[in-house]
């Protein structure tokens, strides 16, 4: 049977968002090739890339509390169908990529929104499977019944990590559809870059401006000041680093505002799809980032990694690669610097970490692929 399966809260604001997308979508186009897979047409999903990966459509236009893209479904179905429309009725299962929403970091509004969707989704008989996310803490007064209402609709929910699934089941109570999985990019297949190679000293500075306003004063002041000494010390020791950037506007701007203070500024380069940015950091000797897809793209390559991060699924993830010395605070001395520096700049050093990385990561994507098994399991029944 033909199912309508639905992407959400995913798309091309940044890579890592892309990547969730191209992923979910290429495990269902590979386990289900009959089926339609459907994305909400909005500001994140634009046209072309959304052709580009076979994605049909569901219009969404919400004014006022009114979804004014359900006129679509005045049209025949013939009609849609012509141009790669899909009605919200038509969908039978949904599978939410959010990666990191439901939070008191984020807010209400996404709880809220997912709760309210979830019980009419339930009602009408379609599946929900969070995918692979972080979530909470939730002590925002209201957030923790939201979840629960989301869990109560929910068919199977994957926390990314333990201290997400604890946050998550400290909410709602344990339950038997909550479960643990990594996240499930690290499968993702690279495209092939050949602009330069492993062993040529390319070092990825991938900056996140959520370093900027989801941290407190201290980490927020000091960001931009880490990465300006990060990338001396980089040169100093004979490596070539380059800003790679995962989200044009605000990152861009960033790595602009680095560079105009370094005596001579370095190469700034946006992969023009996430899997070539993928591509590019398995061919690096390291790199420094902070965007959290950048980072699973390089320890699930074995790129050894210098992190900072702004909330609980960094160190999380530098835990599931045993890696936690990778990651790091802004407001190092310069000695306590060249000390999280030393397995980038020792060749030996690399090689070490480089190969602890590789056999971890065959571990996580075993256990990704074990995750997806699961999903359709679900989806199939």
């Amino acid at each position: 049977m033909t199912k309508s399966i639905e992407i959400r809260k995913a798309g091309f604001t940044n890579k890592g968002a892309a990547m969730m997308l191209v992923a979910a979508t290429q495990e269902v186009q590979a386990r289900l090739p009959a089926s339609k897979v459907v994305v909400a047409a909005n500001y994140s999903l634009p046209f072309e890339p959304r052709a580009r990966l076979g994605l049909w459509h569901r219009a969404e236009l919400i004014k006022g509390g009114i979804d004014l893209g359900r006129a679509v479904d005045l049209v025949p179905a013939k009609l849609r169908e012509r141009y790669g429309f899909v009605t919200a009725a038509e969908i039978d299962v949904i599978l939410d990529a959010a990666g990191f929403a439901y939070s008191d970091q984020w807010g209400l509004p996404a709880s809220r929104d997912l709760a309210e969707r979830s019980a009419v989704w339930k009602q009408k008989g379609k599946k929900l499977i969070l995918l692979p996310q972080a979530f909470g803490p939730f002590k925002t007064p209201g957030i923790a019944d939201l979840m629960k209402r989301v869990a109560d609709n929910a068919d199977l929910i994957f926390a990314r990590e333990q201290q997400s699934y604890d946050y998550l089941t400290a909410a709602v109570g344990e339950r038997p559809n909550i479960r643990i999985a990594p996240d499930f990019t690290n499968m993702l297949k690279a495209v092939p870059f050949t602009g330069f190679s492993r062993g040529a000293g390319r070092v990825a500075i991938v900056p996140n401006a959520r370093m900027l306003d989801k941290t407190d004063g201290s980490e927020s002041r000091g960001y931009e000041d880490f990465l300006s000494r990060t990338i001396s010390r980089l040169i100093g020791g004979g490596l070539q680093p380059f800003f790679l950037i995962h989200e044009t506007t605000e990152d861009l701007k960033l790595a602009q505002r680095i560079n105009a203070a370094l005596p001579a500024p370095i190469e700034v380069t946006e992969a023009e799809d996430a899997l070539v940015a993928k591509g590019m950091i398995a061919q690096c000797d390291a790199m420094v980032g902070s965007r959290f897809h950048a980072l699973v793209s390089a320890l699930s390559q074995g790129v050894p990694v210098l992190g900072t991060g702004w909330s609980h699924k960094y160190q999380e993830l530098f835990g599931d690669y045993g890696y936690r010395e990778g990651l790091t605070r802004v407001g190092l001395d310069d000695a306590a610097l060249d000390a999280a520096l030393a397995p980038i700049l020792s060749e030996a050093l690399r090689g070490e970490v480089s190969a602890r990385l590789t056999s971890v990561s065959a571990t996580l994507k075993s256990a990704v692929s074990g995750m997806w098994d699961e999903v359709f399991r679900v989806i199939g029944r």
